[in-house]
């Protein structure tokens, strides 16, 4: 390139914005926010995911996760006990010996309320039935002598009562689920082991001796409440006495029936919204999420100084507004709008020039949206200011909605065309009569 080349680029003037480099400041927040955005969904999305993947079965005794039982089920075997899971709580219904069988239920809201009448009836016959975690609709369903109270402290509580597994085990760590409470006449007979706050986590509940049996019998099973299960998961089982405790209730007869019941089964005692469904650990860390987008927009909102004042990139002039205004109506072949326009634009005019009260009238076509003087009263001034005929000045100044049929005066009949040529010379005489009024009655006889 030669330096005459060179200089004369130099000199060329740049388009606006040409030497800036990137994207305009609005267009680079929108892409940030909404990678922030992107970014929230795919981390909710992939908790969800993940607590469905790695701790989709929590107390299940096939599970290695840290809320699951395998290390129980496994020490539960190695004390001669044969250990079965299941999710049809319906196959509990075969056992040969009932009173030789503890009965795990985890999740006991997903169960229906014929599995419970039949964990009821086993119970009879001299089952153990552990329930893990039992609500309201469960406790009611099975008519058990108890209520369930919401979420308690977690603490690490000594047993404080004679259940020999209890007593054995000494302090574990229970709370943050819920509690029991006894109730009704019943309430005697109840074994109630560690108390936190007026309310106990583990009850145990003897269950009613089935009709027929023989008195010299197996004695009745018994219902287990456990208001938390956390400390048999694999996380928790070697924390104080949890171990000893776990195998303790659930090593009282040869054979253990671990049922867990499917999610979202049609006939569930409890039925659970969407919300419900997801892990506890879910909507935490959704909290944390909003509380590092607020973090975050807070800090990013110090940044934010006072408004300041820019320079226009562009400066575009009145004419330059004109011929663009009047292309537009050219490419629409809008001529009896542009008349409109340039009639209401001259009745303004003349109006303030006058000193003529203004009033709003019903919205027309080519109106500007200002408020317009009495057409009678604008033609009537208009009129003794020149020396025009009222008639010729209703036809110049409204056109034809205001003439009624009445005759067009020489010069005004182009007006009222669509052709360009009547445009310009509709623009000729608005012109003409807005020199008129301002040159005022003396000037007109004096140049006439």
């Amino acid at each position: 390139m030669s330096p005459q080349d060179a200089a004369s680029q130099a000199a060329a003037p740049r388009a606006p914005g040409a030497g800036r480099r990137g994207l305009d400041p609005r267009a680079r927040r929108g892409i940030r926010v909404t990678a922030v955005l992107l970014l929230l969904i795919v981390i909710c999305i992939t908790l969800v995911v993940m607590s469905a993947s790695s701790n989709g079965r929590p107390l299940d005794p096939g599970s290695a996760d840290p809320d699951g039982t395998m290390a129980l089920a496994r020490l539960v075997r190695a004390h001669g006990v044969t250990v079965t899971a299941t999710n049809d709580p319906a196959e509990t219904a075969n056992e040969p010996d009932p009173a030789d069988v503890t009965i795990v239920l985890a999740h006991p809201q997903r169960a229906s309320r014929q599995a419970l009448d039949r964990l009821a009836q086993l119970a009879g016959q001299g089952s153990d039935v552990v329930l893990l975690e039992p609500d309201a609709t469960v406790v009611d369903a099975l008519g058990l002598p108890v209520t369930v109270t919401g979420r308690v402290p977690s603490g690490t509580p000594s047993p404080q009562c004679q259940l020999s597994e209890a007593t054995t085990a000494g302090a574990v760590t229970l709370g943050g689920r819920s509690a029991f409470r006894a109730t009704g006449p019943d309430a005697a007979e109840l074994t109630m082991c560690y108390p936190v706050e007026s309310a106990s986590v583990l009850v145990v509940v003897p269950a009613p001796r089935a009709p027929g049996r023989p008195r010299e019998a197996a004695g009745p099973g018994r219902f287990v409440l456990i208001g938390n299960a956390g400390f048999m998961t694999n996380d928790r089982l070697d924390e104080q006495g949890s171990a000893a405790l776990a195998i303790g209730l659930l090593n009282r007869h040869r054979t253990l029936s671990w049922v867990t019941p499917q999610l979202g089964a049609p006939d569930a005692v409890a039925r659970r919204g969407l919300l419900d469904l997801l892990p506890d650990r879910v909507p935490l860390a959704c909290l944390q999420l909003g509380l590092a987008a607020v973090v975050l927009a807070l800090w990013r909102g110090r940044r934010l100084g006072p408004p300041v004042p820019e320079p226009l990139p562009v400066v575009v002039r009145a004419a330059e507004t004109v011929e663009g205004r009047g292309r537009l109506y050219a490419a629409a072949q809008a001529r009896d709008l542009a008349a409109a326009v340039l009639r209401a634009t001259t009745r303004g005019r003349l109006a303030e020039r006058l000193g003529l009260p203004t009033r709003t009238r019903p919205a027309r076509p080519g109106d500007t949206g200002q408020p317009e003087a009495d057409p009678a009263a604008l033609v009537a001034s208009v009129a003794t200011r020149t020396g025009r005929s009222p008639t010729e000045i209703t036809l110049l100044l409204y056109g034809s909605e205001m003439s009624q049929g009445a005759p067009a005066a020489a010069g005004t009949a182009l007006a009222t065309g669509v052709t360009d040529e009547a445009l310009v010379a509709l623009v000729d005489q608005l012109d003409a009569l807005d020199r008129q009024v301002a040159a005022g009655p003396d000037r007109q006889v004096a140049a006439g």
